[in-house]
């Protein structure tokens, strides 16, 4: 086919734009490979002998026109990117009857493999195969599942990213959200111990370099499907282990249609809307009423041709509403109304478009929007009053451009363009800004009781900005014949340039430490927290990556072998600090962090077929991830200080009181200088290594019936080369726990009771800096383990079952069970011998500074919907998941500065056990053609489970007796006071309109 001139200029500009970015010169990445699925398959006669030529047709709603590839000399086939979706195929040869094979169902980033056998012509007839769709994957190892339309539709989730996809087996959610009640409020997600994950829409990963966060907050509406893989994923994905998940919004197709649907519910709208979970202890710990008293979701999408087959349009919208009534903060008035409702908002836009150039070079862009806001976040128990909440907006936009070509019948190429920005404003709230500046004081604190009395937000305000450009380009090659095997090779480089600055500014440079009695009162001066304020924090970092990818198929058995480079460094640039309480103006020069990563993942994988038709399957792999670099990787260097962790306080002094009343820390009020964190004192390792996660994966199998699938798989994980700050005093680092400290501080812990004097108070010793070194703390940021016999490595391991079964016969289910532990050491810094003591560093694993851990020996989950008769469809999701660990703390006052110190090991007390259920049902009416109406009706946490969230109290306190503890009880965080719970039983109602 003759190209027209323009054709031709397009794809000579086109191929220009690729090479350009495989040589690097345009700023650069998204991973390659995460939109796209892959239909293969060999063609034969009846005897079983190849036969080349026969052309294969490839038609479905996905689909612009209809693909078709020819076989080769080996009878193979290939359509190596196929958008998700059901689709038919049609195989067709001079002198054979042609062949249709109907309800092919193929998932993002599977290989889905159909093969057909083809008939001698005797009459005109066309053979037709249904529902006779793969649901095991014989080429690629990786381990994952996925939500696909229909899923997301019919079972009743919580809307949210993190609700959606940890109902999958080896996800852990941190904090549950039966119904998406809280569904602005991020929480962690976790994989089969890994606690970062990859999130990429449109295979795009939406994550900013200052670990701000992720596009997260995102238009579920616009979702078609959402896949994440767990375990044994190829050379083309990056991160380091954690999930890899992949949203693929709904595209326009040759039909228009779209729909609209709103959901509400809230005890501030009916009563009967909400349950009530709350039992006599929770009452008297402070929690009386249902948290939610209103909830409105209203999502509304659209796509169709502009152009039949040529090109598609797409756009969404979404406006999420909550009214919360905060346990601590909140407070139901006698008429229902509100004093200090907690809002939150968000708002999502979506557009993206497909233009298809010609038969083989398509186009496609699209642009996502969120904005979060939530006028009073960090409101609750220890942040009880409007004035100590931060004002928090956070818009997002993502922008992408994506250019795919089938380069004849062997060879794909994929080059695609993103911009991310995050605006990530915190402000000072309103209420604490109107007030007259006589009563604006500095955040003060409560040692003794954990609460925050007077002042603004303890973190300040950000003003935070941070960029994001990448591009890619992917190659992938079929080669037949080569060393007697079937290889599809896939290469790729990317890159990505990412900046960012933050304004941060705490008020008066201060915060003011009290100690009191148990229940409160009599406060007493204690220690002064100082900062460098105002200042403005720039960095700059950029990474580059190339993978190369063979799997080659012999017969019965594949081997996967890949290999992944991936390069970091950045800088610090030019910047200028300070000029507040506590230290003066500054200007600083750029600074070279003075170590770069450069590593080489190596991913393996074999597929055995245990039986010729590849119905039963055994898998194994070896598979090595390294992290991907934030900019917080140099923070214990940059001048310009933002932290508000204890351990990294600027300047830490003994407090006399403020004797004159005048609201301001003067200097004959201060006492001796406790603890100081100087960037031109600290250094980073030059040998500073990228931390990486080792795994090995073995897994069975089963296509237990059409449309059935059975996988039991077995993961082990080892987490190593985490870094941390080691403080060395100006000391050799592996000399500091015994020259810098000595056993002096003796401290009664009064035992999970919160009270003295009984029979499980014990005495406890721990380390204090000697006099001569306070003060002088120089950190040196590094390996955990580096300097210390302490390995810090952690190990997961998990045994995983998991049964599916598609939509047919008008019913849908996936069902899984895993066991799983997480133990080992403790990222912390072990120059510190506090942390070598057992219950200190030992016990189920997160991260140091971290309150809980994802450890989750026990979780079984199961959903799926049923289509009934007259319209109805009724959906279902259960979970039964064991509770986190979660540490008890003593409040030590150390003579480097006060500490929250673990007491006993972690994972010695949990959380609560979780059993919950959702239940769905809507009924649809048709009103004309495609138009239809739908009701819907959900009951969230239909059991009415009463479980504590994530967030326990942990300081232990000395009450003097019972009823000394039962009396400060609603005014103190201490040990397991439950500060949240899950929430209540809710009915929902919601109205959907399809055409």
């Amino acid at each position: 086919m003759r190209r027209s001139p323009v054709t031709r200029a397009i794809l000579r500009a086109l191929a220009a734009l690729a090479i350009v970015s495989a040589l690097g010169l345009a700023p650069a990445a998204a991973q390659t490979g995460q939109t796209f699925g892959e239909l293969v398959g060999k063609v034969t006669d009846a005897q079983g002998g190849v036969l080349p030529g026969v052309t294969v047709t490839l038609t479905g709603s996905a689909v612009m026109g209809s693909p078709t590839a020819v076989t080769g000399a080996t009878g193979q086939y290939r359509f190596p990117a196929v958008n998700s979706g059901t689709y038919s195929l049609k195989f067709e040869l001079a002198g054979f009857s042609p062949m249709v094979r109907e309800g092919i169902v193929v998932p993002v980033r599977q290989t889905i493999t159909v093969d057909s056998s083809l008939k001698l012509a005797s009459l005109q007839e066309t053979v037709t195969v249904s529902g006779a769709s793969p649901t095991v994957d014989v080429e690629n190892t990786k381990v994952g599942a996925r939500l696909d339309h229909e899923i997301l539709t019919a079972v009743p989730t919580s809307r949210t990213i993190f609700g959606s996809t940890t109902v999958l087996p080896g996800m852990t959610m941190g904090r549950q959200d039966p119904g998406g009640l809280t569904a602005a409020t991020s929480t962690g997600m976790v994989a089969h111990g890994s606690q970062n994950y990859n999130l990429n829409y449109y295979g795009v990963t939406a994550d900013t370099p200052s670990n701000y966060g992720s596009m997260y907050y995102m238009d579920f509406g616009s979702a078609e499907e959402i896949s994440v893989d767990t375990a044994a994923m190829g050379a083309e994905v990056g991160g380091g282990g954690g999930a890899n998940i992949n949203v693929i919004p709904k595209s326009g197709s040759n039909t228009l249609k779209g729909e609209a649907i709103y959901n509400v519910t809230g005890k501030g709208y009916w009563d009967d809307f909400t349950g009530n979970n709350i039992t006599d202890d929770l009452r008297a710990q402070g929690i009386t009423d249902p948290t939610l008293r209103g909830l409105q979701d209203f999502n509304a999408n659209a796509g169709g041709p502009l152009v039949k087959d040529r090109l598609w349009w797409f756009g969404s919208f979404r406006n999420y509403r909550t009214i919360e009534a905060t346990p601590g903060y909140t407070v139901v008035n006698s008429d229902g109304s509100l004093t200090n409702p907690f809002l939150s908002n968000l708002r999502n836009y979506t557009a993206s478009g497909k233009y298809q150039i010609n038969k083989n070079n398509q186009l496609s862009g699209f642009w996502t929007y969120n904005k979060k806001l939530q006028p009073h976040r960090a409101a609750g128990v220890t942040q009880p009053n409007p004035i100590n909440t931060i004002n928090q907006q956070s818009p997002k936009n993502l922008f992408n451009g994506n250019w795919t070509s089938v380069m004849g019948q062997n060879t794909f190429l994929e080059v695609s363009s993103t911009y991310f920005h995050m605006h990530f404003p915190s402000d000072l709230s309103d209420e604490f800004k109107a007030l007259p500046a006589s009563q604006q004081h500095s955040t003060t604190f409560n040692i003794t009781t954990g609460i925050y009395l007077d002042g603004p937000d303890k973190d300040g305000t950000h003003f935070r900005d941070s960029y994001r450009q990448q591009q890619n380009i992917g190659l992938t090659r079929y080669i037949d014949g080569w060393l007697g095997a079937s290889h599809q090779l896939k290469t790729g480089f990317e890159n990505w340039y990412g900046w960012g600055q933050e304004v941060f500014n705490i008020f008066n440079d201060t915060r003011l430490r009290y100690t009191s009695n148990p229940d409160g009162t009599n406060l007493v001066p204690s220690e002064v927290y100082g900062w460098a304020t105002p200042l403005t924090q720039k960095q700059k970092m950029r990474n580059f990556a190339a993978f190369v990818q063979d799997r080659a198929s012999y017969g019965r058995a594949t081997v996967n072998l890949g290999l992944r480079w991936s390069y970091y460094d950045g800088k610090i640039p030019a910047q200028t600090g300070g000029g507040g309480r506590w230290f003066p103006v500054a200007n600083y020069p750029e600074i070279d962090p003075g170590y770069k990563w450069n590593t080489l993942a190596p991913r393996t994988g074999v597929v055995i077929k245990l039986t010729e038709d590849g119905r039963n399957v055994a898998k194994a792999s070896y598979s090595r991830y390294y992290e991907v670099m934030y900019m917080t990787e140099f923070s214990s260097i940059n001048p310009n200080i933002i932290d508000t962790l204890d351990a990294n306080i600027p300047v830490v002094y003994a407090w006399n009181g403020d004797r004159n009343g005048n609201g301001i820390v003067d200097a004959n009020e201060l006492g001796n200088l406790k603890r100081q964190f100087i960037p031109k004192s600290n250094t980073i390792d030059p040998n500073l290594r990228d931390p990486k996660n080792d795994e090995i994966m073995f897994a069975f199998q089963r296509e237990l019936a059409s449309n059935w699938s059975l996988s039991i798989d077995w993961i082990q994980r080892w987490f190593k080369d985490q870094t941390i700050n080691q403080d060395c005093y100006g000391l050799p680092c592996n000399t500091v726990a015994t020259t810098a400290y000595a056993p002096t501080r003796v401290v009664t812990d009064f035992g999970p009771d919160n009270i003295r004097g009984t029979g499980d108070d014990r005495q406890l010793t721990f380390y204090d800096v000697k006099p001569e070194y306070l003060g002088k703390d120089t950190f040196l940021h590094t390996n955990c383990g580096n300097n210390v016999s302490v390995s810090c490595t952690q190990r997961y391991k998990a045994a995983e079952l998991s049964v599916g079964k598609r939509m047919s016969n008008r019913w849908q289910m996936q069902g899984s069970y895993v066991w799983s532990r997480l133990d080992g050491d403790l990222w912390l810094d072990y120059t510190n011998p506090n942390n070598l003591i057992d219950f200190v560093g030992k016990g189920a694993t997160a991260t140091g500074g971290n309150t809980t851990s994802p450890d989750q020996p026990h979780a079984f989950k199961l959903l799926g919907s049923y289509q009934a008769p007259f319209g109805i469809t009724v959906g279902a999701n259960y979970q039964a998941l064991s509770g986190l660990p979660r540490d008890r703390n003593l409040s030590v006052a150390f003579a480097q500065g006060t500490a929250n110190t673990r007491v006993e090991p972690r994972g010695t007390y949990r959380a609560d056990n979780l059993s919950l259920l959702s239940l769905r049902a809507d009924k649809s009416f048709q009103i004309n053609g495609a138009r239809r109406a739908s009701f819907i009706v959900e009951l969230h946490n239909a059991l009415n489970s009463s479980a504590g969230q994530v967030g326990y109290g942990t300081v232990t306190r000395g009450n003097a007796s019972q009823a000394a503890f039962d009396a400060a009880r609603l005014t103190v965080s201490y040990f397991g006071r439950v500060q949240e719970i899950v929430a209540p039983r809710v009915l929902k109602l919601g109205f959907k309109f399809n055409f």
